[in-house]
């Protein structure tokens, strides 16, 4: 019974913690942000129980939660639900642990939304049935609204985009459902993939819905929008777990139920994730602001694993290299946040112009470009000599492409910390500034947790891929 309500429990806690912080007064700061910061503690750590009590876990395990005759809820343990709902826990608790107390005077329907945005996210990645999947990713819409309109600077483009690009993938993916529901019968996962699904109009509804959410060319203009204009912590729910509902969609139902029709169009999908590459890193190297170019390089990281997918035998890599994705995403927001605060402006020109001393913060900052452009020892390196490696499998030329794209994204990228980061300037400036801004203990654990495990897990990669396996 105890390793059966595990994940509901895990999904119930951070509901149960919103409920708390409603009850708070919203003057009472630091109570609000511990009473969130327990939760999403509490939170990660059920979120690993049934990592050690589960056997099965590409096949996957049905766990039944409850039943009544009437309404029936069960959730799914395999590889996707094991490694991803600990990753929306960690993510969710290292934001809690970003946001400062001055920025807190917002309202308390901040931590809120966090907190049900978590529930709904690994509610998400614990579901079984079409429906409910399809609920769940599309709530948490709300929650992230509520805290895309929570700051200053509220942008109603930003929110234009971010919406109309959401529902418009949301009504091909329904659409899909339906097709799939109408030659099925059911909604429940389960019992789909043993009648199996005949029409080829589902696919394509599908992987054009998941194309926006990923997002793939020509559908990626919207992201780097929302990153830019939007907040640290909104980016980084965004990238590291929104996006991650792509992920969701392509392992649970379009591989399981149109793998013929997959690997039938392997020179197709592979020339369409080419030109989204090409596109994507044409618009990286005329960016001028940091947090835009990790936008677009978070693109083209997200594609290039696309290419895994192609191989037959590539499905734990690519589970492996989206997990890395996830990680560095907190690492390269913070670190544009850091930027924006040390200088005033997150723009490459002005930054490469100004003097800028060798300090603490720059040390810091080194490490996020070292894990972005993937040196050795990091996740990052071994997740890009997988995706080489199979594909090559495939075709050697083929994976000349994104050998390609990978290596002159990271030169970009090297050069981008040249021109501002790599040298000592003169210290007499009074633009100088000096020492390392983030004196709050809690920001330094946001910053460096994602950091140690995109470099633990580049040095034992097996601790992932042995769990997978």
């Amino acid at each position: 019974m105890f390793g059966l309500a595990i994940p509901f429990i895990t999904f119930l806690i951070p509901i149960i913690g919103s409920f708390f912080i409603s009850t708070i007064d919203k003057r009472n700061i630091m109570a609000i942000k511990a009473v969130s910061f327990w939760t999403t503690f509490f939170a990660l750590i059920f979120s690993f129980v049934p990592i050690f009590s589960s056997k099965r876990l590409l096949s996957g395990e049905y766990e039944r939660i409850f039943s009544n005759g009437i309404l029936e809820y069960e959730v799914i343990i395999d590889a996707l639900s094991l490694l991803f709902v600990p990753i929306i826990c960690l993510v969710c608790l290292l934001c809690i642990l970003w946001i400062t107390k001055r920025k807190t005077q917002k309202k308390k329907s901040y931590y809120i939304s966090i907190l049900l945005f978590e529930a709904l996210s690994i509610g998400a990645f614990y579901a079984t049935n079409l429906v409910l999947i399809y609920i769940l990713i599309e709530s948490t819409i709300i929650p992230l609204y509520i805290i895309m309109a929570q700051r200053k600077d509220y942008s109603n483009k930003t929110v234009f985009y971010f919406l109309i690009y959401t529902m418009v993938s949301a009504i091909l993916i329904l659409i899909a459902f339906i097709i799939i529901y109408q030659n099925t019968g059911t909604c429940e996962l389960r019992e789909i993939y043993k009648l199996g699904v005949k029409s080829k109009s589902a696919f394509w509804l599908l992987a054009l819905g998941i194309g926006i959410k990923l997002p793939i060319w020509p559908f990626y203009s919207w992201l780097p929008v929302v990153h830019v204009k939007n907040q640290t912590v909104c980016s980084i729910l965004l990238a590291s777990i929104v996006l991650k509902f792509s992920t969701l969609l392509l392992l649970r139902v379009t591989i399981p139920l149109f793998s013929n029709v997959i690997f039938s169009h392997t020179f197709l999908i592979f020339i369409a994730i080419s030109i989204s590459l090409m596109f994507a890193l044409s618009q990286l190297i005329f960016q001028d602001d940091i947090k835009s170019v990790f936008a677009y390089f978070s693109i083209i990281h997200l594609n290039s694993t696309l290419f895994i997918l192609l191989n037959k035998s590539g499905l734990i890599y690519y589970i492996f290299s989206v997990m890395g994705h996830s990680i560095l995403m907190p690492v390269l927001f913070f670190t544009s946040n850091i930027i924006d605060r040390l200088y005033g402006t997150r723009s490459i020109k002005i930054l490469a112009s100004s003097p800028i001393q060798f300090s603490v913060a720059h040390k810091i900052i080194s490490l996020a470009f070292f894990a972005l452009v993937s040196l050795p020892f990091s996740w990052g390196f071994i997740s890009e000599i997988l995706t080489i490696k199979l594909v090559a499998e495939i075709s050697y030329l083929y994976a000349l492409f994104p050998a390609g794209i990978i290596l002159i994204s990271s030169l970009f990228v090297v050069y981008i910390y040249n021109s501002f980061l790599s040298y000592k300037t003169n210290t007499s400036s009074q633009n100088i500034i000096d020492g390392f801004y983030i004196t709050d203990i809690y920001k330094k654990t946001a910053f460096y947790i994602p950091i140690i495990l995109i470099f633990l897990i580049g040095v034992f990669p097996n601790i992932i891929l042995g769990i997978i396996k």
